[in-house]
């Protein structure tokens, strides 16, 4: 089982990125891991409804306030790469964010997503919980802030769902992993990771908890 969702989205970034490209991400935040490659990224661009986060991350070329359940405010085909950290759970209108990633894509471009799995039964069970409760989790056992903890909607994240709204907006799926990240959730914890680790291993693969996918 691969417990590291990070070294699987290095693989895909690895294979998408080309020298020159320009790249999105979609809902930047304040940092992003595209900052490992701009060695490859000519033109770096960001999105976020958190005008704050976006205005204090070092590493984009530029800044766009957007709602990634609106229309975003590029032309057709402005990019080579469009990567969604974390963001699918928490959208809205998955359908029209990921046609406007298909509409502002290059021909040949990729999309590299990362997304909780809604199929996890851990995760469906704390979906459950009050948000306070999550809130808790989320700070003392992953160290998460809370300015950084949003709502999340999961209409897009299980691997049917998500298999869905990508083909139905022109998307082809290049790749798609399981990993067993609930180990972050009690990374605070003493023998919590461990024991949320063994249990995830006991799972199908389709039911861990992030899913990390490139599509064209």
């Amino acid at each position: 089982m691969e417990t590291d969702h990070t070294a699987v989205e290095r693989r895909l970034l690895d294979a998408a990125l080309q020298p020159g490209a320009v790249a999105l991400d979609a809902g930047c935040g304040r940092t992003t891991r595209l900052r490992d490659y701009r060695d490859r990224i000519v033109r770096l661009v960001g999105v976020d409804a958190d005008e704050d986060a976006g205005h204090a991350n070092p590493y984009l070329d530029e800044f766009v306030p957007a709602d990634l359940d609106d229309s975003l405010p590029f032309a057709d085909a402005s990019f080579d790469l469009v990567y969604a950290n974390f963001v699918v759970e928490h959208l809205a209108h998955p359908e029209r964010a990921f046609s406007e990633w298909r509409r502002v894509l290059c021909p040949g471009g990729t999309l590299v997503l990362l997304t909780s799995n809604r199929a996890s039964p851990l995760m469906a069970a704390a979906d459950r919980l009050p948000q306070r409760v999550r809130l808790l989790i989320k700070r003392r056992g992953a160290g998460a802030v809370d300015r950084d903890v949003y709502p999340t909607r999961y209409l897009a994240n299980t691997e049917k769902r998500l298999a869905h709204v990508a083909t139905v907006n022109g998307f082809e799926l290049v790749s798609a992993e399981f990993v067993g990240t609930l180990h972050r959730y009690g990374a605070r914890v003493p023998t919590a990771a461990t024991l949320l680790t063994a249990i995830e291993r006991l799972l199908p693969a389709h039911r861990r908890s992030t899913i990390v996918a490139a599509y064209r």
